[in-house]
Parts: C-alpha cells; structure tokens; sequence
C-alpha cells in the first residue's frame, strides 16, 4: 500500500512481509514544447472547473450555510449564556464569581481548535453528536467569554452613584440593573461586539479539523478536486467578508432600534402625564 516501514511505526502497528519493493516512475511526453494559452482562456477554464463541473457551487452553498448556522448558533447562545452567568455573578457571589474566574481564565488562554479538538475527540467521544454541533457549543463558551468579560467591563465603567440614585429614588434592585445601568453598558459594549463577531467568524474556518464541511474545507475540497487555487479561495475571502458585514449590519439595526438616544419624543414621553 505504499506504506514505509519505520521502527516508529513498527511499534504500535503489525506488518507482513513485504512482497515487493516498487519505485515509482514519472513518464512525460517527447514533445516539450511550450505552447501559449490565452490567460482569460485559464480564468474561464478554472472558473468552471471550480463551480461548474459536477455542480460543486452546490458544496460551496452547503458550506457557507454550515458556517452561518455554527456563527449564528455561537453568538446567540454566547450572547444569553454570558448575560446569565452576569446575572449570577452581579450581586457579588464568591463562589460563583471564582468559578466563573477560572473558566474565563481558562477558555481566554486555549486556542480555539484545541478546545474544538477536546471537546469532540474527549468530552463528546462517546456521545452521538454531530461535529458541526461540537463546533457550536465549543464557539458559543468562546463568545459567551468574551461577552462576559466585555458586560463586566462597561458596568464598571458606570459611575456607581447612578444605582445609589435610582435606589434612593424607590427603585429595585433589578430595575436599576435594567432600567438605568444595562442600557448604559450596552451602548459601551456594541463596538466591541461587533470586533468578537468577526473575531468569531475567523476563529470558526478551524471546524474542518472534526470533519465539518464549512466553508473553509469546501474550498479544500475543490482545491483538491481541481488542483485550482485561485477561484476556491478567493471566493472563500469574499464569502467570509459577506458573512461579516451582514452579522454586522444585523447589529446595526439591532442597536439603532434599541438605542435610547435615537427615541422619539413620544417614546420617550411614553405614559408620562404632562400639565
């Protein structure tokens, strides 16, 4: 099988005797001219061989919307699991807030394709769960750290005379988190999610190593269908560069509607009683 038997592999697999050594021959044809071909000629040619032949824009679909279903998947659960664990930790918790500590710590220093690794070849081994799936959850416990850390960072940026204020004016506990510091801290956070969502859409062309067809492997695929390099990853930047800007225009219109200071009079004027 054109295996080469070495003393490293010896010691972990069994070999029969080998029935015949073979080398291996290059033939090439008498005739080594060069003959010239038009360049848009080759554009077209690889072209088609890229997306055409066989149907294989079909792959490139199928791995774009893989690639959307982890990245969105990721952010939205990152993005409740973050805010839940806030929760849990905003009161000022010990227990909670050390344990929370140590999982940031944890999830901050590991690469991302280790943690991929560990979790679908480790954690989820003997479990019946999808690659694609394993990709979700590895990237939603990324998000959510990032996440977490950026909400920590914006509420502490808010002056703490502002929850002294609306406590001294009648209100809760909760409402104060909701109604005066958590717009605040969002307004401070959007810049710095938009940079995790790209950070996140970059971060997830690693999900080939446990065998998920994303994007980035489709364009292997077809790079290695083709022996053709240009079109499988140049269409594999632009595909990635359109993911991120409608993530983010998404965010955009997100925050434009919850933005306070883009309210209306009326909204904001909304059951108060004027005289």
């Amino acid at each position: 099988g054109s295996v080469q038997v070495t003393p490293q592999r010896q010691e972990t697999m069994d070999f029969s005797v080998p029935t015949g050594n073979l080398g291996f021959v290059l033939m090439v044809p008498d005739d080594t001219r060069v003959t010239s071909v038009d360049f848009f000629d080759q554009l077209k040619t690889s072209f088609k061989n890229t997306f055409i032949t066989d149907g294989r824009w079909q792959l490139f679909l199928a791995g774009v919307l893989r690639t959307l279903l982890i990245i969105v998947v990721s952010i939205i659960a990152g993005t409740l699991l973050g805010f839940g664990v806030y929760l849990l930790i905003y009161k000022g918790n010990k227990a909670a807030t050390k344990i929370t500590d140590f999982f940031m710590w944890l999830i901050r220093g590991m690469p991302g394709v280790v943690l991929l690794m560990i979790l679908f070849y480790i954690v989820f081994a003997t479990a019946k769960i999808e690659g694609m799936w394993v990709s979700a959850i590895a990237f939603t416990l990324v998000f959510a750290e990032g996440f977490l850390a950026m909400l920590r960072n914006a509420v502490n940026v808010i002056n703490s005379g502002q929850t002294e204020a609306a406590l001294a004016l009648g209100y809760t506990q909760r409402k104060t988190f909701t109604k005066v510091i958590l717009p605040q801290a969002i307004a401070i956070i959007v810049p710095s999610y938009k940079a995790e969502i790209v950070s996140l859409i970059k971060a997830s062309a690693v999900v080939g190593y446990i065998a998920v067809q994303d994007l980035t492997k489709v364009s292997d695929i077809v790079r290695s269908l083709t022996f053709e390099s240009f079109f499988p990853l140049i269409a594999t930047a632009i595909l990635y560069f359109v993911i991120a800007a409608l993530l983010n225009l998404i965010v955009n219109l997100i925050w434009k509607r919850m933005d306070p200071r883009s309210r209306s009079q009326k909204r904001i004027l909304k059951g108060a009683q004027i005289r």
